[in-house]
């Protein structure tokens, strides 16, 4: 559902952004969606690395204020729903939890044996999304109301309806050639039966929330690797395919009446022509792309290089630029005349940006230039310095990202440069930084972004020792290798836990996630979650999940 979120097309005349306000929070911030009967809320999901857990947020669009916030169990791969009022979200890798979405008060769980890769779509009046092979319809109620098997095939990505016919995308194992290939199917809404599938080559499952297709005016946009395809959703008549310069299907492609607009991992972004597939335009920026594309009116906007760019989509020329930082699970989503967009410097350091979109081409950029000294990681101190359009009394920065200060104010030097004294931390990375600057003359406040590049001066080593495990772990039985590691970098931190405990926590874990995969995820995800209990042994595990679960079955 998130995906008519991605083009509002009201002309043809290009577009501006500016921002209206950002949102700090120390969370990996994904892809806000909404209420479309309501104008003055969002909603946004978002994962905190430090509680490792998820974050279902309902905040007021106006002024990016929280409305209510709840905790999820693992909020999956795949975007929300509003759906009547009710919000349903991936839960548990395996569930889909609803919440009231006047309060955020948890209501209940509909648990599935298997996970769920993709996100969910209002069709007919019914929630559609899929787990494994498996198509499946719920009511506002969470009673299944269908449940179609696609035999041999791993479902993941978007839902979507035309006409009769319920399209969907996939991955299927091919016996006679012993690979996994993408396909696209369509199925009968009614039934179940097959009408048709499209084999698109040999292909991998994608778990993002913006994976899938795009389905406009009886045809269907997909792709594979590096591939972009256009189908008949008519008949799975694959009209034409066009090869791009890197890996196009992380993220859904998008169109409008005029192109096919797509992003890659190379960091190209391009427009091909909807009857055949040939190239209008192409551009390539320095990073890769792992956003989808979004279309306002006239203009393209392309999430890169840490930044927002918008785009003349006729011409491929970039106008305006805006730093954001990096986006990797979110996308630009578009209500009324407002843009959302999760980014910063996740997954501890994230940005909550809301724009507005004015007809125009206008940059409206308040800080004329900028230049900063001292950004390397050897640095104790930047320096940086920028001249505004206007004359402001002040101009303050929150370099918090990169430092251990939660404000600075600038040195003002004439009527329109301010100069930044910024203390760097000694924990920076080789990146880019997008910190934000508050500028205020006498009650007027502006918000604009900077973006800071700290780079290392020194060669890592090849190879580096940690001293405080350069030791022995000897495990108390062959089956506790993974246990006596675990309990040697515990015992450094201060927590004593037996192997034995630790490995029934393991276990536990194992039993009641029944993934078809729990054994590859023993030391991955499994791991991750054990060690983030405080809990001794199994008992006081279970007796702390029940309590900060929250969500009984």
């Amino acid at each position: 559902m998130f995906r008519k979120n991605l083009v509002h097309i009201s002309h043809s005349d290009l577009v501006s952004l500016s921002i209206k306000w950002i949102k700090k929070y120390p969370w990996l911030i994904r892809t806000v969606f909404f209420d479309y009967e309501d104008d003055t809320s969002a909603y946004v999901e978002a994962y905190s690395e430090k509680k490792q857990e998820y974050i279902l947020t309902k905040f007021n669009q106006i002024t990016g204020d929280i409305k209510w916030q709840t905790h999820v169990v693992n909020g999956g791969y795949g975007t929300p729903i509003v759906f009547k009022n009710l919000v349903f979200c991936l839960n548990s890798f395996d569930s889909i939890a609803a919440y009231n979405k006047n309060n955020g008060k948890y209501l209940f769980n509909r648990k599935f044996d298997d996970r769920i890769r993709s996100s969910m779509n209002v069709i007919d009046g019914y929630i559609w999304f899929s787990h494994t092979s498996h198509l499946i319809a719920l009511d506002e109620n969470g009673k299944i109301i269908h449940d179609f098997h696609v035999p041999n095939a791993f479902l993941y990505g978007t839902v979507s309806k035309y006409q009769d016919e319920l399209i969907i995308i996939g991955t299927k194992y091919i016996q006679d050639e012993n690979t996994s290939n993408k396909f696209i199917w369509a199925i009968d809404k009614k039934n179940g039966n097959k009408l048709f599938e499209v084999n698109l080559g040999v292909g991998s499952i994608i778990s993002t929330d913006t994976s899938g297709f795009w389905l406009q005016k009886g045809y269907i946009y997909a792709s594979n690797n590096d591939k972009i395809f256009k189908i008949s959703a008519q008949n799975g008549k694959i009209v034409w395919q066009r090869k791009v310069n890197g890996n196009v299907h992380r993220h859904t492609v998008i169109a409008d009446s005029q192109a096919v607009y797509y992003t890659t991992l190379k960091g190209e972004f391009g427009s091909l022509k909807l009857k055949n597939g040939t190239v209008n335009w192409k551009v390539n920026i320095e990073e890769g792309i792992i956003t989808p594309p979004t279309v306002i009116n006239g203009s393209l906007l392309i999430i890169g290089d840490s930044s927002i760019y918008v785009v003349d989509k006729k011409e491929g020329l970039i106008y305006q630029k805006i730093p954001t930082g990096h986006s990797p699970y979110s996308a630009a989503t578009i209500f009324r005349n407002r843009v959302f967009l999760g980014a910063g410097e996740p997954p501890i350091n994230g940005l909550l940006f809301c724009f507005e979109f004015n007809q125009g081409v206008n940059n409206n950029l308040e800080i004329s230039q900028d230049f900063y000294v001292g950004n390397t990681l050897n640095s104790k101190k930047l320096q940086l310095t920028i001249e505004t359009k206007n004359n402001w009394d002040e101009a303050i920065i929150d370099p918090s990202v990169l430092s251990d200060a939660a404000e600075i104010k600038g040195q003002k030097i004439g009527n329109n440069i301010f100069v930044f004294q910024i203390p760097l931390k000694n924990t920076n990375i080789n990146s880019w930084y997008t910190l934000s600057i508050k500028l205020k003359e006498k009650r007027q406040i502006k918000i604009v972004t900077t973006a800071i590049k700290i780079r290392r001066t020194d060669q890592l080593p090849r190879k580096v020792t940690l001293s405080n495990f350069n030791k022995i772990a000897n495990e108390s039985t062959p089956f506790n290798s993974g246990s006596a590691l675990t309990q040697m970098i515990e015992e450094e931190y201060g927590k004593k836990i037996s192997q034995e405990d630790f490995r029934d926590i393991i276990d536990y874990l194992k039993k009641t996630s029944k993934w078809k995969d729990a054994d590859f995820q023993t030391w991955r995800l499994l791991l991750k979650r054990a060690l983030s209990s405080p809990a001794k042994d199994l008992n006081e595990f279970i007796k702390l999940e029940d309590e900060n679960d929250g969500h009984p079955e």
